[in-house]
């Protein structure tokens, strides 16, 4: 699978990642889209799915979900996109961290700028050890940010971190994909805060 480099799209003129042709969600009165890590992150937002589809019926929920790493492939990443412009609820279920899955950033810099204005919300499920940390105070804020630039009610909750022994899972776990800030550092600079590297503070 060719990688798709961050600051590629980013750089893109505006009208050439356009995507204000989504799909038509009129036939559904509930649009859900979603992004999560792996599979115990995947299992929190099909719980909340359930959920949103016991109340609002079935056949009146169209939801899609994305692996945060399956967004390195351009054609994923441009339909997660277009699923999150017309989505009623955006659901983003990740372990808290310092820094969240690069491609989950580029995802919401492609998205945002582009949602035109309609209700709806954010819904962010967070792993978190016991007690939160400040990784999870950290992943809350950007969370937070986002909703607020979008006008979206935000939802945080809270999820408890599996605890696995298998040293293998436990590093994948502890590290669910994201870059290391050394490797932000050397892609933005040195002086970059991630709500200034996304321009959520604009």
């Amino acid at each position: 699978m060719k990688r798709m480099k961050a600051s590629a799209f980013l750089k893109q003129p505006a009208d050439q990642l356009e995507v204000a042709k989504a799909p038509d969600g009129a036939a559904y009165s509930l649009n859900i889209a979603g992004v999560y890590q792996d599979s115990v992150t995947r299992n929190w937002a099909m719980q909340s799915c359930r959920l949103a589809t016991q109340l609002a019926g079935e056949k009146s929920v169209q939801d899609t979900w994305y692996n945060a790493h399956s967004l390195s492939d351009p054609g994923i990443f441009m339909e997660a996109v277009r699923a999150a412009l017309v989505a009623d609820v955006i659901v983003v279920s990740v372990y808290a961290a310092d820094e969240l899955p690069l491609d989950l950033y580029v995802w919401v810099q492609a998205w945002l700028p582009r949602r035109r204005s309609r209700a709806g919300a954010l819904t962010a499920l967070i792993g978190v050890a016991e007690p939160p940390n400040s990784q999870f105070v950290r992943t809350v804020e950007y969370l937070q940010a986002v909703a607020s630039r979008a006008q979206l009610e935000f939802v945080p909750q809270e999820r408890k971190r599996p605890v696995l022994f298998d040293a293998t899972e436990t590093e994948l776990i502890t590290e669910p994909g994201s870059l290391s800030a050394q490797a932000l550092k050397e892609l933005y600079g040195e002086q970059q805060d991630v709500y200034y590297r996304w321009g959520l503070n604009e």
